[in-house]
């Protein structure tokens, strides 16, 4: 009797983690699911707030050409470029320019150290 009594709560037991599993599979499930949604809102907003970076630059140059006479806008800028000794580079290479220019460049761990110029 003993024995089908606790077979009996084992196999209750047995039932309720199933229960629980079943639902935690759909907890996750749905948890994924608002995952997948939010980063794909993350990236519309991006994008848009990307566009309306762009917007907003490209009217203060038409702005500037208008207050200060410069040449005209022609609207060929590259928000992936930056001003360096007068020409457009991209960006990302300018801090390596100009450590280069002061005589550093960058060592493993980013820290700056001089370079020999013999």
């Amino acid at each position: 009797m003993r024995a089908a009594a606790e077979i009996t709560q084992l196999k209750k037991m047995v039932e309720e983690r199933d229960e629980k599993l079943s639902s935690s599979t759909t907890e996750l499930a749905a948890l994924q699911a608002a995952k997948d949604e939010a980063e794909a809102e993350l990236d519309h907003n991006f994008e848009e707030s990307e566009e309306l970076l762009k917007q907003c630059f490209n009217q203060a140059v038409r702005q500037a050409h208008v207050l200060y006479g410069g040449l005209p806008a022609s609207g060929a800028f590259d928000l992936d470029c930056e001003v360096y000794q007068s020409r457009l580079v991209p960006s990302v290479e300018v801090g390596a320019l100009a450590a280069q220019e002061a005589g550093l460049t960058e060592g493993e761990e980013g820290e700056c150290v001089e370079v020999d110029q013999e």
